[in-house]
């Protein structure tokens, strides 16, 4: 959260001459003030239990070697692989903090 522009209300009174001070006199001032609030979100992912299913016959390729002497046998099977992950997320958040803002910022008020 940034907040550029910060202001009073006051009633604006008449503007007194310098030498007419004497009972006081009002001024009216402006600061602007930067405000943080900073959050730190946190993942967190948790693994349930695995589960596996074979699906289907498995398919078995034989390749003999160029001479005849050996043979090499593959076998190949679809798997189906269920693993249920549980996303979640924490927050962590400070206090918030104010500073001003540097003199050199344009603070224009709006009302």
């Amino acid at each position: 959260m940034r907040i550029n522009e910060a202001y009073e209300h006051e009633a604006i009174l008449p503007r007194q001459s310098e030498e007419s001070c004497l009972g006081g006199c009002n001024k009216l001032i402006t600061q602007c003030v930067d405000i943080s609030a900073p959050v730190t979100l946190v993942p967190a992912a948790s693994l349930g239990t695995v589960t596996v299913s074979c699906q289907g016959n498995p398919v078995v390729n034989c390749m003999p070697d160029p001479c005849g002497t050996s043979s090499t046998i593959t076998v190949t099977q679809r798997v189906c692989v269920t693993i249920p992950i549980k996303y979640d997320i924490a927050m962590n958040s400070c206090e918030p903090t104010i500073s001003c803002a540097d003199n050199g910022t344009v603070c224009p008020c709006k009302g």
